[in-house]
């Protein structure tokens, strides 16, 4: 079954998605589009809360929220 997210085509097959969810020192974060750690969450499963939470925000968000937060999570 193909998947695609947002803006992607069906036939979009190169991009490899793998496990957003990571622990650092006990502590656990998910990591974002971008590659930005988010976090940090008690365990796997409050993490797993969190990026649904992210994920709603960003459904729900005003363009230019949208706009600031991506600038803020690839700003290096």
């Amino acid at each position: 079954m193909d998947i695609s997210r947002a803006g992607e085509s069906q036939n979009n097959h190169h991009h490899i998605r793998t496990d957003r969810f990571f622990s650092a020192q006990g502590e656990w974060f998910f990591s974002t589009r971008e590659g930005s750690p988010i976090g940090p969450f008690e365990n796997k499963d409050h993490a797993r809360e969190g990026l649904t939470d992210f994920i709603e925000f960003m459904s729900l968000a005003e363009p230019k929220t949208l706009s600031r937060l991506h600038e803020a999570l690839t700003a290096q």
